[in-house]
């Protein structure tokens, strides 16, 4: 009898366990996930919680995997959502090189998914990836040649900091800078910096020796910084050189806080915007339109638009 007892209660336990879990997987909802190769960036410190609320605003639980910068891990990360029966999958890529083998898994697989931030978009067909959500570099080249035509009218003379030879940022940027800016415009000078601001500030040494400043007798009329990173070695080598905000215009790319911190004290002059918040945003309501069938196929660009000291305050950084 206490047997019998024994193993009615068994049968009791296992059977309201298996309800639980059947409520608790009804109740979870439709379910994301994010791989994200830079996980850790500080643009992705921005970039995450942004997806995590809008994807909670539409209904969705959102998991976030760190994809380490290895492809290797994000293809991992791809099986266990197509496994596991997730809603849509978002692919932030860490290196396009590599991309491949995710992007077949994902199409052969059916699920819903949508690649983000780090893949050139004009790319993507070619590919396979269907929808793309991210900026574009060459816009950020556009939005500084609009800002330096409209500072210079006249034209001047431009020195560049930019970025890691053959990086696609690099030549995106440079690319449209080129198409945009007529012989008016004069590059005295252009140095691959590798996105460090040592290096910065030693290339900018440099050109400061070479050239000077337009506003102190010598010829340099504005600086091109390719990103905030680099800009903290420019205006190092700008003290250092005994200058002070206001001597020399000074354009950069991004949205982290040095670059917020340098229009506040006066050395950056304008800034080609890219807002991790607005990016995680739409790759999220994207996807949710991949899922419901109401997507547009193909580049859903990030804007890029340019911020003003006077300005700055109505642009997210990070």
């Amino acid at each position: 009898m206490k047997k019998l007892i024994s193993t009615i209660l068994v049968l009791v336990l296992v059977t309201a366990g298996l309800f639980a879990a059947g409520a608790s997987e009804k109740s979870s909802g439709p379910r994301l996930m994010l791989s994200n190769a830079y996980y850790t960036a500080p643009y992705c410190a921005a970039y995450n919680p942004s997806a995590e609320k809008t994807a909670e605003a539409l209904g969705y639980e959102m998991t976030i995997l760190d994809g380490a910068g290895n492809q290797q891990t994000q293809l991992e990360h791809a099986n266990l959502a197509i496994a596991e029966g997730y809603d849509g999958f978002l692919y932030f890529p860490a290196d396009v090189d590599g991309a491949l083998p995710i992007i077949e898994a994902l199409n052969d697989s059916g699920i819903a998914w949508v690649g983000v931030n780090a893949y050139p978009g004009d790319k993507i067909d070619e590919v396979g990836m269907k929808y793309y959500v991210g900026p574009d570099a060459a816009s950020h080249g556009h939005t500084m040649a609009a800002t330096i035509a409209e500072l210079f009218p006249n034209g001047c003379n431009l020195v560049g900091i930019e970025g890691t030879a053959g990086h696609m940022q690099t030549l995106y940027i440079n690319g449209a800078l080129a198409e945009d800016l007529g012989n008016e415009y004069q590059w005295l000078d252009r140095q691959d910096c590798n996105f460090q601001a040592e290096v910065a500030m030693t290339k900018m040494t440099d050109m400061l020796t070479a050239y000077g400043l337009a506003s102190k007798g010598g010829e340099i009329d504005c600086i091109v910084s390719h990103d905030g990173g680099m800009l903290t070695g420019v205006m190092s080598a700008l003290e250092a050189a005994g200058h002070k905000p206001g001597d020399v215009t000074i354009i950069a790319m991004g949205s982290n806080q040095v670059l917020y911190d340098a229009m506040e004290s006066g050395w950056l002059t304008a800034c080609s915007t890219q807002d991790p918040v607005e990016e995680a945003k739409l790759a999220v309501e994207t996807l949710d339109k991949v899922i419901k069938g109401t997507a547009t196929v193909g580049w859903t660009k990030l804007p890029t638009p340019v911020a003003y000291p006077d300005t700055k305050d109505n642009f997210n950084w990070f």
